[in-house]
């Protein structure tokens, strides 16, 4: 359309919408106060994003995520702090239909590894709408550009914003501007407003008097409200484009921070900003190494996956690499008064862990050592209690929390043993990267954070509360072999002291004593499946001071389902950590056998590729069912270069079979290349849970520089 005609029918599009809009109520405060009760958006995320900076600066402290066609949860100022539910685009023609973007039809483009498009188109062919989302560097802002292509006239569109501040949806309030609109909790501002400017703008209450009411029941805005205050509010506002067919683009802008200082700053030259945004990634993923004779789709995850792991980090707390920019199953998950759902936007030392080796073995040396110092910085100190798990009664210093928000501040209080054998394989990941003259220093820093950790181990475990599903107590040969390893890995660090030796008299007692070692303890002999002989996923689950008897036939309870189940029925592949770690050769005879029996148990070969569930009678998932998980088919594949080291296997065998799960991880990933946490078995697509997890993308990771040095790189015990 020409700029002359397209000024011409704007000017008597908006005559006659600024006629109609008189016959509409106007008023100042919205009824229905204060709306439904909260929840949050869909976890299946094809997108997530921030301005990438050099880990030492927080001048752009906005992330923001992407699903089913829409914006969703969007994070300020730090990423674990959800400030916005979701934001899309509702269309009518005002008279015959209603439909809103997230009920369209969804095409995803992965425009480079930081770059998404995402195009909703209807159904009947009369309207498309296209999305590319990026953020501003130096400023809280997050830029929508968006094209819109009208096929009939008299199409409208509405942007409907639903903020939750300060991660709830309680006491918002909400305020009509002559930009936009303006949300507020306390010292917490949002400014949402378009380049295209709004026809007709109101806010209300959700589920009252917020515009999706109007529209959807009448196809146009009835009700225009100026003022919504203390409750759950959204607002509306009609795009400002002509309502005859054509091709109409426009930016949406959502910033946080003083509403004086956005408007100085007001953003003019859209598409620097995006070149700015683009190259932000660029430069960092050009510092970082790359797999050998990867194929263009193996690459293009690979790159999306370390651009996915570092979107993770914290700002204004460096190192803190959360789980995940998503809450599984969000748009159940309801808000009760007070209360903060974490989702996974927290920190878990485990996954800390393997997003760290990730990108450790990636180049990205400065990454995991920031990642290091946060969890020296959350580690349970002298006075901080203790874990009352009668008849034992564990002092928590040394200890790590279960999870925490970035300010380390516990979200749950689990003890998990795991997590804190971690840190200590992480400082030796770290090390053996770091130059010989500079070892000394690196030692002396994390000293304390080292040796109290390996007492706390030595004098606790390898006993754990929780194993790293997060949910039996007892023996599990899991946790068993991060602890362990540590131990080793203690003796390594201090060497000729008998410190050191302490620690490996430790673990070779856990190891090998007669009738009192790993095996003895959960390598059962009368098991329900196959000949009987596996290793079990949990022994000693009856009572916290239980025998370690894996044949006594003791039941273990099912957190997730509160079913009670024999302890022999029970797989998972935690034994496999033995020799991912180096406690066992990949040869072991019981771990041949016990990953035989598993894989025809709990694997499943779906469209996209083979996948196992976590553990037989798992019910986390949709309808009370636990699916297959992508990360653990990353194990697999590294336990076959485990057997090539010991000679079990050829390189060529190892290949078919890496090669498989590499393809798997590229059918499990979603049209945005984000690896979820969980897929359904018939279709290989990710579940509610959590997409992306950043685990699953670390594990991407592992596997192709474990192919690449023929070694599996999370050994460093051989």
């Amino acid at each position: 359309m020409k700029t002359k005609n397209f000024l011409a029918s704007l000017f008597v599009l908006s005559s006659i919408t600024l006629a109609a809009a008189s016959t509409h109520q106007i008023s100042g405060e919205a009824s229905g106060a204060p709306g439904i009760q909260g929840s949050w958006s869909s976890a299946k995320k094809v997108q997530v994003g921030t301005y990438n900076e050099d880990g030492r600066s927080a001048n752009s402290p906005l992330w923001f995520t992407l699903a089913e066609g829409t914006l969703t949860e969007v994070y300020y100022p730090t990423i674990d702090q959800g400030q916005v539910k979701d934001s899309q685009f509702l269309v009518s023609d005002g008279r015959t239909f209603f439909q809103q973007e997230r009920d369209l039809k969804h095409k995803v483009e992965v425009l480079s590894p930081s770059l998404v498009k995402i195009t909703n188109q209807d159904f009947s062919g009369r309207y498309k709408i296209s999305h590319t989302f990026y953020t501003l560097k130096d400023s809280a802002t997050l830029v929508d550009e968006v094209e819109v292509q009208t096929n009939i006239n008299g199409i409208h569109i509405y942007l409907l914003t639903n903020p939750q501040l300060n991660n709830t949806a309680a006491k918002d309030s909400a305020a009509v501007t002559n930009d936009g609109f303006l949300f507020s909790e306390n010292r917490t501002q949002l400014s949402v407003s378009t380049s295209a400017g709004f026809r007709q703008k109101s806010v209300g209450f959700v589920g009252s008097s917020d515009g999706y009411q109007d529209i959807s029941r009448h196809y146009q805005m009835n009700n225009l409200f100026t003022t919504a205050t203390n409750g759950n509010v959204a607002s509306t506002g009609e795009i400002e484009i002509p309502q005859t067919a054509g091709t109409y683009h426009f930016y949406v802008t959502y910033s946080f921070g003083d509403l004086v200082k956005l408007k100085a700053k007001k953003l003019t030259d859209y598409n620097q900003a995006k070149n700015d945004y683009v190259l932000s990634w660029t430069n960092y993923l050009n510092t970082l190494k790359v797999p050998k004779n990867l194929s263009a789709p193996q690459l293009l995850l690979y790159l999306r996956s370390l651009y996915t792991l570092r979107c993770h980090e914290d700002k204004l707390n460096p190192g803190a690499f959360i789980a995940s920019l998503s809450i599984p199953w969000g748009e159940s998950q309801k808000e009760s008064p007070n209360q903060e759902i974490g989702g996974y936007h927290l920190i878990w030392p485990r996954d800390l862990f393997n997003v760290s080796v990730a990108l450790l073995n990636s180049g990205d040396y400065p990454a995991a050592l920031r990642a290091l110092r946060f969890l020296k910085k959350i580690q349970y100190k002298e006075g901080a209690g203790t874990w009352n798990l009668n008849p034992r009664i564990i002092p928590k210093a040394g200890a790590w929390p279960q999870n925490t928000w970035v300010t380390g501040r516990t979200y749950w209080e689990g003890f998990q043993l795991d997590q804190t054998a971690f840190p200590i394989h992480l400082f030796y990941h770290i090390l053996l990267k770091t130059p010989t003259a500079d070892r000394g220093a690196l030692i002396a820093e994390f000293q304390p954070m080292l040796t109290s950790a390996l007492n706390f181990i030595s004098t606790y475990g390898p006993w754990t509360h929780q194993e790293r599903w997060e949910e039996n107590f007892g023996i599990s040969p899991s946790s068993f072999s991060a602890a362990t390893a540590a131990l080793i890995i203690g003796s390594k660090i201090y060497p000729s002291t008998a410190y050191g030796q302490y620690m490996l008299d430790t673990a070779n007692h856990w190891l090998y004593t007669p009738n009192d070692n790993i095996d003895t303890w959960t390598f059962t002999t009368n098991g329900s499946y196959g000949d009987g002989r596996y290793y079990l996923r949990m022994a000693g689950g009856s009572s916290y001071d239980a025998n370690w008897n894996p044949n006594d036939n003791s039941s273990i309870h099912i957190a997730n389902s509160s079913q009670s189940i024999p302890q022999g029925k029970v797989l998972d592949q935690g034994f496999l950590q033995l020799v991912l770690l180096g406690l066992k050769p990949g040869n072991s005879p019981e771990v041949k056998a016990s990953k035989a029996i598993l894989d025809r148990q709990i694997s499943y070969v779906s469209p996209k590729g083979r996948g196992w569930y976590r553990y037989s009678f798992d019910a986390y998932g949709e309808e009370g069912k636990g699916r297959l998980w992508p990360l653990l088919s990353g194990e697999h594949a590294r336990f076959a270069i485990e057997r090539f080291s010991a000679n079990d296997l050829s390189w060529n065998d190892v290949l078919k079979e890496t090669n498989t799960i590499v393809d798997s991880f590229l059918g499990f990933a979603n049209s945005g290349l984000m690896i979820p946490e969980q897929v359904f078995e018939n279709s290989g697509e990710g579940t509610g849970s959590a997409t992306p997890l950043a685990w699953s993308h670390a594990e991407y990771i592992k596997l192709l520089w474990s192919v690449e040095n023929k070694k599996n790189i999370e050994n460093v015990l051989k």
